[in-house]
Order: structure tokens, then C-alpha cells, then sequence
């Protein structure tokens, strides 16, 4: 019996040690790939999506590291993963300018309709400028429907090509957490908030910067109308769908495309990509910060629910601000704003001393390193000649947005 015994525990370990030699003697970079709280659905999914083979977008490479190939006039080679990494994060890197060149074509398309009605007094009724009038242009109700209708194709076409292009599947573009974490969630909502009170404030302090220095200087974007319907219709846009479809874009697609070249640098090209996607360029802090702010709430609580909640919130506090300044009188306007940040400095208090109690909350975020290091990787992106494109394209719009508005 004893002997039995032994030697089936000696043809388990040989079984063990063979496995393991053979998993040592192979890579795989898609299987071994990690992604911050995620859930398992979602590791199977994306491993799927990245081992297929006819994926012109998936960074996978699976070969034996004793493998070699023979090149005539080179002789015996070692392909790299690194080689791989490289040449698939360039195709992103076009997809991604592909999406964003979608995007200014929309942009422009709106500027030449308002052009076209106000005959070349100005590129948009929305766009706020300081020391501007707030009720300068009172559009109505069919110019309203048009511009919304802009807006949304504006991300719903670019979501479009992205998805038939990449392929990419639902579980990885709607990502789910692997376990529920209410705290700090909730800090989210009120972090996005918070960042937009204080946004908000600098915004207007180099408002009157640019304006003592005699340049125009975005102040608010907002559709002013007589119609109640054209406000309405302007607000659900901007505020609910619009809202939703910028994080399908941006934290669906993009950052979760990117995140197989390694969790820190999707985070760094989502937030680029989500702050030059307009001219809006007096506005630019405001976007990086809560591109920052969102794209880290949405990788440290694994859940793109809680980005398109960020989002809404926000944008939702900006036009319901606007909104009173607007239409009441500006002793009020200032009342309500002072009593809206109190309330939000005072949750976010609240909130953040019991994740400190918890002392299991981090906001860091997982470097998961690939093949490339980082700055490898971020000189790619920018070396690529449509990026550099769109960017020059989106500086020098925006630079001529602010003195023609």
C-alpha cells in the first residue's frame, strides 16, 4: 500500500514539474495579462477578443521562448513580444485618431450651420463668452433640435466605427466590478462634483484673466431660450445623452482598448483623448481634471456605470447653475452656488473620513507593465502622424475659437 502510494505521489510531481516546465518555456501575454477589479466574465471576454487571430487591434503573442525562425540572409531569429506590442499599439493609436478626426468633422459641421443662421456673426449661440450678454442669441426651438441632433452624432458615429472596427464586446465595453463597492462609488459622485464647484470658480477667475489681456475666454456653454421646450431639449442632451455616449467613448472604448498595453498608460491616453476633443481650449483645465477624475474612479471601482453617474452629475450641476444665473437675479445665482459647495465639501468629508476608516481603499492605480515601458510606449503615440495631426489641429482651432467667438 505504501509503496502504491509513493509511486503515485512521485508521477504527480513529475506531472506538476513537466506542467510547469511547460508553462515557464511559453508566452502568453494576453492570458497573463492582469486588469484592476474587474470581474472574471470580463478576463474571459477580453483574453477571447485578444487571442483571436484575425484581431488587427488585439495585442496578443503566444509562442515558445526556444522558438525560433529562419530568415534568409539573417539566419536563425527570435520573434519578440515587444515587436507585437509595438505594431498593434500603432494601429490603436490610428483608430484612435480615425475617431477623434470623426468627431472635429461634427464639431465643425455645427459651427457652419450657427454660422449660416446668425450669417457669420458668430460660430455658436451656446458658447459663452465672458463679458458676453447672456440672453446675446435666443435660438429656437428647430435650431435647438438641429444642434442636439449634431451633438449626438458627434459620439454616436465615432462609437460606430470604433465598435465595427475593433470588435471589441459588450462585457469589456460595458465593464462590470468584481465585487460592489458603495463607498467608493458614492466618493465618486461626490469627487466629480466637487472638482466641478472648483472648476467652475477657476474657470471664471481666468475668464477675466483672458479678458483683461483682451482675449475672449469661454464661460459657459448654454443654449439661452424664451422657449422652455428648447432649454429642456438642450438640457436632457447635454446633460443625459450626451453625457452617457462621451464615457461609452471614451471610458468603453478607448481606455478599455488601451488597457491591454497596461492599466497607467490607458489612463493616460483616455485622459488626453477626452480633453483635446474640442476647441474648447479656455476650458482645458476643467476637462483634464475631470478626465483624471473619472478615468480613475473608473478603474479603481472596475465599473463604467459609476463614470457615466460622475459625468451626469456633473454636467447636470453645470446646467442647473447656469440656469439660475441665467434666469434669476445674480444676488441669488451667488447665494445658491456658496450653499451647493458647502453641501458637497460637507458630504465629501463625510464620505472620505469613513473610507479612511475602512483602511482598505486605495486610489492608486495598477501599473500592470507590458513589454514596452511607458515612455516607449506614450513616444509611439505621439510620433504617430495623424495624432500629431489631430492635436495641432485641435490647439490651433481652439486658439482661433478664442478670438473669433
Amino acid at each position: 500500500m505504501t509503496d502504491d502510494t509513493d509511486k503515485y505521489l512521485s508521477v504527480d510531481i513529475d506531472e506538476i514539474k513537466k506542467s510547469k516546465e511547460k508553462s515557464d518555456d511559453y508566452i502568453d501575454v494576453a492570458k497573463n495579462a492582469e486588469y484592476q477589479n474587474q470581474s472574471r466574465h470580463y478576463y474571459n471576454e477580453f483574453l477571447n477578443w485578444r487571442s483571436s487571430g484575425n484581431n488587427r487591434y488585439a495585442y496578443s503573442f503566444v509562442r515558445r521562448k526556444s522558438e525560433h525562425s529562419y530568415v534568409d540572409g539573417q539566419g536563425f531569429i527570435s520573434k519578440t513580444p515587444e515587436e507585437a506590442e509595438q505594431r498593434v499599439l500603432k494601429r490603436c493609436c490610428k483608430l484612435v485618431a480615425m475617431t477623434m478626426f470623426s468627431m472635429l468633422l461634427f464639431t465643425i459641421a455645427e459651427y457652419i450651420y450657427v454660422g449660416r443662421y446668425t450669417r457669420g456673426e458668430t460660430l455658436s449661440v451656446t458658447q459663452v463668452m465672458y463679458g458676453q450678454p447672456l440672453d446675446k442669441y435666443d435660438v429656437p426651438l428647430y435650431m435647438c433640435a438641429v444642434i442636439c441632433a449634431i451633438r449626438v452624432l458627434k459620439f454616436l458615429i465615432p462609437i460606430l466605427i470604433f465598435v465595427l472596427d475593433a470588435r471589441i464586446p459588450r462585457a469589456v465595453m460595458f465593464p462590470r466590478a468584481d465585487k460592489k463597492m458603495p463607498d467608493l462609488a458614492a466618493c465618486a459622485l461626490v469627487m466629480s462634483l466637487m472638482t466641478t464647484i472648483f472648476c467652475r470658480h477657476a474657470g471664471n477667475v481666468a475668464a477675466a484673466v483672458y479678458r483683461g489681456l483682451g482675449t475672449n475666454a469661454l464661460r459657459m456653454d448654454f443654449l439661452y431660450s424664451h422657449d422652455i421646450m428648447s432649454v429642456a431639449l438642450f438640457g436632457f442632451c447635454s446633460c443625459i445623452v450626451v453625457s452617457a455616449l462621451t464615457e461609452i467613448l471614451f471610458r468603453g472604448l478607448i481606455l478599455q482598448t488601451f488597457r491591454q498595453f497596461g492599466d497607467m498608460f490607458a489612463f493616460l491616453i483616455c485622459c488626453i483623448a477626452g480633453t483635446f476633443c474640442t476647441f474648447d481650449v479656455s476650458s482645458i483645465g476643467y476637462k483634464f481634471c475631470m478626465n483624471i477624475m473619472i478615468t480613475l474612479f473608473t478603474l479603481r471601482t472596475g465599473s463604467i456605470v459609476v463614470a457615466i453617474v460622475m459625468r451626469m452629475s456633473a454636467q447636470l450641476l453645470i446646467f442647473a447653475l447656469d440656469l439660475i444665473e441665467i434666469y434669476t437675479r445674480s444676488d441669488l445665482a451667488v447665494l445658491t452656488e456658496g450653499i451647493v459647495c458647502f453641501i458637497i465639501i460637507a458630504l465629501s468629508l463625510v464620505i472620505y473620513s469613513r473610507l479612511a476608516a475602512s483602511q482598505n481603499f486605495s486610489f492608486n492605480i495598477n501599473s500592470s507593465r507590458t513589454h514596452l515601458t511607458i515612455a516607449k510606449k506614450l513616444l509611439i503615440f505621439f510620433s504617430d502622424n495623424m495624432i500629431m495631426l489631430w492635436l495641432i489641429i485641435m490647439i490651433a482651432g481652439g486658439a482661433f475659437m478664442l478670438v473669433s467667438l
